[in-house]
């Protein structure tokens, strides 16, 4: 129900909600949670568009035209109360909020606020699916949440469930909601991208558009021969190593998931000519993940937006994982694909961390390999490394260390992550520590055994306890103790230790004149 809007009342009067019907129409701003302050150093930081809730926008506005009037808020590129005061002043009557686990204490501030202005609060993305029940437990201020990667089709489901009255909240899929003091969760079916994923309208954005291209130009407009307007594309999802996620891997849903060829190029088109975008970053969690995918992009390239792409007109960035660029020619099938900017996951340049960090046969020299592939090809590289993967020594990361060195010595680099580990929900590392009775990425409590023990790793059954009692059943989790517990209990240095070199490389890469930065989640 919807709270009536009543400004020429005092503010202790209020109305009773008016019944919801056919004839009404629903406000609903949709947000994007921003980030902790603490984690504004990411490199790539308020450089493009959060895609997923102006998809969620423009779906919703499709499929109900104007019986929605629809307002996003990207707190990406603001800050919370900026969030807040788009809430007070549009007085919606839904806010859906998008939260990772590092943006999910902001997500809490503008659901209350949003429920204090009388609005229901629908929370989506990856915190929501790992803890939808718990979330609902917990938090008052979350009338629902979407537990689907794939949140298009059940957030225009519950919307026009609330606008028509009709039907049941059990018939909205992936649904969880409260009713009759009890937690409901309904089926999450998979949504085939290629039947259904649609071109998100930028419209939604116009106004804000040249602050994401400011901030990329700030940062990367040197890697350009011409003035660039990036944006966020999002054809395809999934990764090759889902079936053995690598340790910190948080993303909800890896499972190889690609758009019809011709919608990734009808983007690109209409993106080109109605807003000017010539940058464009597909954020597939690996492009090298579906060779047949990337075979029917090439293959449908139309002409016109191949010879823009060939005089560099129109450039694409990707992320792509090092094993998978050195295999079948990918790295001239990214350039043909007009690739100029490449995004990997290099993590470690010890042999035993890329190991714990279940890289999949993925070695230094493998890594070194990709990238000089991809300088000879022209393309650009950002690489990220973590410290204090798990068994984490000083000698594995004096040896990350000298990796980098050497590959800032030996290749060219548009920028380089060094990150601290923090162990996240729905990843082999939350297994280590919270879900060791009922692991889901490894085998079996013996299996988290042995993979310890080969790292030199002890933990006691009152070590378990306690980890479950301060992590194992909360929906609000703070970072900075995550990654304070973890160094303690799962490598062989400290935090500090960590923190101080990554410092210390922090200050070798700029004085290569390359940009540093970290990130979470």
């Amino acid at each position: 129900m919807f709270m009536i809007r009543a400004d020429v009342l005092p503010p202790a009067v209020r109305l009773a909600p008016p019944a919801p019907g056919k004839g009404m129409m629903l406000k609903v701003l949709l947000a994007n949670a921003p980030n902790p302050t603490d984690n504004r150093n990411a490199s790539n930081y308020a450089c493009y568009p959060h895609i997923g809730i102006v998809q969620l926008a423009t779906a919703t506005r499709e499929a109900l035209g104007d019986r929605v009037d629809i307002q996003v808020v990207d707190g990406g590129i603001s800050n919370t109360e900026t969030v807040q005061q788009a809430v007070r002043d549009f007085a919606p009557d839904v806010v859906g909020i998008s939260a990772l686990t590092p943006t999910y204490s902001e997500a809490l501030k503008i659901a209350e606020t949003a429920k204090a202005r009388g609005a229901k609060v629908v929370l989506g993305d990856d915190h929501a699916i790992f803890f939808p029940e718990m979330i609902l437990r917990n938090r008052p201020q979350i009338d629902y949440v979407i537990a689907n990667d794939g949140g298009e089709i059940p957030f225009v489901e519950l919307i026009r469930m609330l606008l028509d009255d009709t039907g049941s909240l059990s018939e909205v899929s992936s649904l969880a909601y409260r009713r009759d003091g009890r937690i409901h969760v309904n089926p999450a079916p998979k949504y085939a991208l290629s039947l259904r994923n649609t071109i998100p309208d930028l419209s939604f954005i116009d106004d804000v558009l040249d602050v994401y291209a400011d901030n990329y130009r700030q940062q990367f407009g040197h890697l350009h021969g011409h003035q660039v307007r990036p944006v966020t594309v999002n054809n395809a999802r999934g990764c090759e190593n889902g079936y053995k996620r690598c340790t910190y891997c948080s993303i909800a849903d890896l499972t190889v998931n690609t758009g019809d060829p011709r919608g990734f190029w009808k983007t690109i088109d209409q993106y080109n000519r109605e807003h000017g975008i010539n940058l464009f970053f597909e954020v597939y969690d690996s492009f090298t993940a579906s060779p047949r995918y990337v075979d029917a992009l090439i293959d449908s390239t139309p002409p016109h937006l191949k010879r823009r792409i060939d005089d560099g007109e129109l450039q694409v960035m990707v992320y792509a994982r090092a094993l998978g660029l050195t295999k079948r020619n990918n790295v001239d099938k990214l350039r043909r694909l007009g690739v100029t900017r490449a995004n990997i996951g290099l993590d470690a340049a010890d042999p035993e961390m890329l190991e714990a960090q279940r890289k999949n046969k993925t070695t230094g020299e493998t890594n070194l390999e990709a990238i000089r592939m991809l300088n000879k090809a022209g393309i650009s590289v950002h690489a990220s490394y973590i410290a204090g993967a798990p068994g984490e020594r000083p000698e594995t990361l004096d040896r990350t260390i000298a990796g980098i060195r050497q590959m800032l010595g030996e290749v060219e680099l548009s920028s380089v992550e060094f990150s601290r580990f923090i162990p996240l929900p729905n990843s082999p590392a939350w297994d280590l520590l919270v879900d060791y009775e009922q692991p889901n990425f490894f085998k079996s409590s013996e299996e988290i055994d042995s993979y310890l023990t080969a790292l030199g790793i002890t933990v006691t059954r009152q070590d378990r306890e306690e980890m479950f009692a301060r992590f194992g059943e909360t929906d609000l989790l703070d970072i900075d103790e995550l990654g304070a517990f973890w160094a303690d209990n799962f490598t062989h240095i400290t935090e500090r230790y960590a923190l101080e070199r990554i410092g210390e490389v922090d200050e070798m890469v700029s004085a290569h004149n390359v940009r540093t930065g970290n990130n979470v989640g």
